[in-house]
């Protein structure tokens, strides 16, 4: 066996080195041989008899006698024992001239060992004990030699035992005791290597340790990952080299395959057959190295498959991959698992492999750009510069690196490309690869002129020709909007069945700039209408984003929710349409008054926004940070983050319309500098801004709109926004948020209780409710009887405390102040232990505790994993705890 033979050789340094780092166990005896104990002791309880014991090395026969010798001491027999295999002939002959007295009991230990005398000698001591109070135990190494001995004493009524490998529920629990802390499934995966053999696990025990690699805590013990393992990979690597030679070559080839492999692949590669290999098949099973699966065969553990490529020198192992890869083309099978071996083993010029990586780059293009991106790329280094497939091979490579939003360097290499002389129909591909990456740059007139020239071209082929007119679109509308409004419609009048994707473009178009012109619902009708005709991987979604943010505007955040779930769980995972959602579903999180959330989200947009080159979403994921930042009190995060947001603004607005910028930053300024500047900042340009579609995007701008109004005793802008949002509201009587919005700016006009009552009550978000019931108890403040007054204010705290709105709350809690009522400024939740988790919290905990990852967890909570993340750290603190581990421990302690 693999690590048993070998590991025996270490077994006695081992065995003395553990005392210092380990009991054994936590009895005080050898773990999983219970029911060989129980036979032997009701042996000694007759007083006479013969038990034979078989066992493999190292599975504790040694052991299992010293320890029945010794409970046989205490009960009064006298122990009789050979020091080795050359002390036995003399034990025989002592125990021949022995007179019969006390219960005796006579150990002889690797009997496989003894000399062909001595043997005879005890077949004819044997029965002639038989009516003496002897207990004889007698053990050898299984399968080697002393046949006739032990037969002879079975036949007659000899007790057998044979020391079989531990079960694994036994070698789960000794591994424990070795590591001190329930073991991980990577280190039970290890622990299998030595298949329930006793002496083996404590040598590799021995060797983990001395290498520094058990990791423990909270109970658990794990492999400490990133530490030399000189020890271990040794006594492994002695197991391996062990092995005849056509075993330790089908390892290589096995290991060159992967962790896990098909048999019948092994011997292909070895131009054999999988009978022929079964004798080398049979002996790596037996090893230990290699376990077998329902479907395959598999390394036992990373170790053991990383030893044996390692061991395969890297000319060679570039060749197998290259075989490997070509076999797996050859048989038809994925051209992603052939390109796996095809990127190792490639060389230039070897057209049949380069093909098959382009092959594969194409087929993960949509759900995993990176490895297309790599695989493209890798195509394109091994392409010769005279190929006449290099020109095409550029294509994949601009077009994967788009995908995995790596837009620098795809820009770079297309730009690079056309400096040279390229046919028409590539060309023209290259030239739309760099007008899609300027246009998610942001920079929106020159995609506008790449089109443009594009489309003026009369050769343009057919199938590229839609994408570069969505890009043309899209490019109109960060640029002018005028244009885009004609062209789009023009569009609808001539594009008339769905799916279409530059249908979906246009009537996305027409329905972002409806929003910006303050119609909501004719916005809403055409992204609805968008978002059913889109179909492709390619827009990064915008249709389908473009309808959930005006859903979220309209307060319809359950139907908003469902937009960017089906978004998320679609089988694209382009990297600009991963960016886009994250900023969408940040505000949708801000809107909704999940504060820490969206902070998590526009966070995790803006790096990867900044990292990748897409600067038009870097705007957006300013914006909410700053609304973030003004409302829990970091003013300079929230001045930084506006004045970044000012030089990234477009003319107008693709994801947020420009009014909420410029909301953004008025906002921002009037925190930061007061009401004069915020004014002044509108300059003459407020009446575009209040009669644009802002109330209808955030239908809680006109309260504020209206505050700052009255407080500057600028009557025409008062009048104004209410003028609007009253408009509004009656030109859409079915958005209940737009007129909650209006009777709010209403009853802040007019001083009106009834008015914010009821707008506190119909407001469809935490934020706008906590804002009517603000200004009542503000407007209340002045009454006779102030507890309605607080009562007011006392339920803004409620729902800013809820949303995490820091600041807003001080402000409240200052309010209360001077109506003589003190509030507590912690939050009712404990800030500490189980009660202190929310019940999202909760829901992620519980899905730990089931073993689910981040991904697994994000797409059952219809979250990010970085907001998952998120929350996770959260637990962490108020639990007082550092790792997953713990976590799954506390939980079952709770339960």
């Amino acid at each position: 066996m693999l690590v048993v033979v070998v590991m025996q050789r270490l077994f006695s340094a081992a065995a003395e080195r553990k005392e210092e780092w380990v009991s054994g166990n936590r009895d005080g005896m050898f773990r999983g041989r219970e029911g060989e104990r129980e036979l032997l002791n009701g042996v000694l309880d007759a007083g006479t008899g013969v038990v034979l014991i078989d066992g493999a090395a190292g599975t504790g026969k040694t052991r299992l006698l010293a320890e029945i010798a010794a409970v046989a001491a205490g009960r009064g027999f006298e122990v009789a024992t050979a020091q080795d295999e050359l002390d036995q002939p003399f034990l025989l002959a002592r125990l021949a001239e022995r007179r019969p007295g006390g219960p005796a009991l006579v150990v002889l230990d690797d009997l496989h060992l003894a000399e062909p005398g001595t043997l005879a000698a005890l077949r004819a001591l044997l029965p002639a004990s038989t009516h003496e109070k002897v207990v004889w135990l007698l053990a050898r190494r299984r399968g080697e030699g002393t046949d006739r001995l032990f037969g002879a004493a079975a036949q007659r009524g000899a007790t057998r035992i044979e020391l079989r490998p531990l079960t694994d529920d036994v070698v789960e629990d000794l591994v424990a005791d070795l590591a001190g802390g329930v073991p991980d499934q990577d280190l039970k995966a290890l622990a299998s290597t030595a298949q329930g053999n006793p002496a083996a696990l404590i040598a590799l025990f021995g060797a983990l340790h001395e290498d520094g690699l058990v990791l423990t805590g909270a109970g658990q013990a794990s492999i400490r990952a990133g530490r030399p393992s000189h020890r271990t990979e040794a006594l492994l690597r002695e197991g391996v080299d062990a092995l005849s030679v056509k075993a330790r070559h089908l390892l290589q080839v096995a290991a060159v395959l992967g962790p896990r492999f098909e048999p019948g692949d092994v011997a292909e590669m070895l131009a054999s057959s999988t009978a022929i290999l079964l004798p080398a098949l049979d002996e790596v099973l037996r090893a230990g190295v290699v376990a077998a699966l329902d479907d395959r065969l598999a390394f036992r553990h990373e170790l053991l498959w990383r030893l044996a490529a390692d061991s395969v020198p890297p000319p060679v192992r570039r060749a197998l991959h290259r075989e490997a890869g070509e076999m797996l083309l050859r048989r038809g099978d994925s051209a992603v698992l052939a390109a796996e071996h095809l990127l190792h083993g490639a060389q230039r010029g070897d057209a049949r492999s380069i093909d098959g990586l382009v092959a594969a780059a194409k087929a993960v293009l949509w759900n995993a750009p990176e490895a297309a991106a790599d695989l493209a790329v890798r195509a394109l280094e091994l392409t010769d510069q005279a190929s006449a497939s290099l020109v095409h091979r550029t294509v994949m490579a601009v077009r994967a690196l788009t995908a995995a939003g790596r837009l620098t360097a795809a820009q770079a290499l297309a730009q690079e490309a056309l400096s040279r002389q390229v046919a028409p129909e590539p060309a023209a591909k290259l030239r739309h690869c760099v007008a899609t990456t300027t246009l998610l740059g942001a920079g929106y007139a020159e995609s506008l002129e790449i089109s443009e020239a594009l489309l003026r071209e009369p050769d343009l082929a057919p199938e590229l020709a839609p994408w570069v007119e969505i890009t043309r679109l899209m490019a109109l509308l960060g640029h002018d909007r005028h244009r885009a409004e004609e062209l789009a419609e023009a569009v609808v009048r001539t594009r008339q069945s769905a799916p279409d994707d530059v249908l979906a473009t246009a009537l996305a178009v027409l329905a972002a700039i409806a929003r910006d012109t303050g119609r909501p619902g004719t916005a809403l009708e055409l992204a609805r209408e968008a978002a059913r005709s889109s179909t492709s991987h390619d827009l990064g979604a915008y249709p389908q984003l473009l309808l959930a943010t005006l859903l979220a505007g309209l307060r319809e955040f359950a139907d908003a929710g469902n937009v960017v779930r089906r978004v998320r769980g679609g089988p694209s995972a382009v990297v600009t349409r991963e960016v886009m959602t994250a900023v969408v579903q940040a505000r949708i999180l801000l809107q909704a008054g999940r504060i820490e959330e969206a902070a998590a989200e526009a966070r995790a947009a803006l790096a990867v926004a900044e990292e990748t080159g897409h600067e038009a979403v870097v705007a957006p994921a300013l914006a909410v940070l700053a609304m973030v930042a003004i409302h829990t009190g970091d003013l300079p995060a929230a001045l930084e983050h506006v004045e970044r947001c000012r030089g990234q603004v477009p003319a107008d607005g693709v994801l947020f319309s420009r009014a909420y910028y410029q909301w953004t930053d008025v906002l921002v300024t009037y925190v930061g500098s007061g009401l004069d500047k915020a004014l002044a900042l509108l300059g003459d340009e407020y009446p575009g801004l209040v009669s644009s579609g802002l109330f209808a995007e955030e239908p809680r701008a006109a309260g504020w709109f209206l505050r700052r109004a009255l407080e500057a005793g600028d009557e025409r802008l008062a009048n104004a926004v209410v003028d609007h949002a009253e408009r509004l509201a009656h030109d859409h009587p079915g958005f209940p948020a737009i007129g909650a919005a209006a009777v709010h700016a209403r009853g802040l006009l007019d001083g009106d209780a009834k008015s914010l009552e009821l707008a506190a009550r119909e407001h469809r978000d935490l934020w706008a409710r906590a804002n009517a019931s603000e200004d009542l108890g503000v407007l209340l403040t002045g009454s006779p009887d102030r507890s309605e007054s607080v009562k007011a204010l006392e339920a803004a705290l409620g729902l800013y405390r809820e949303i995490g709105a820091s600041r807003d709350s001080a402000r409240v809690l200052g309010r209360l102040r001077k109506l003589g009522r003190r509030r507590r400024t912690a939050p009712a939740r404990p800030e500490s232990g189980w009660p202190s988790l929310d019940d999202t919290e909760r829901a992620i905990a519980n899905l730990v505790a089931k073993g689910q990852t981040n991904r697994q967890i994000s797409t059952q909570l219809f979250m990010s994993p970085h907001t998952v993340n998120f929350h996770l750290r959260k637990i962490f603190r108020k639990l007082g705890i550092s790792s997953r581990v713990e976590l799954v421990l506390r939980s079952r302690d709770d339960r």
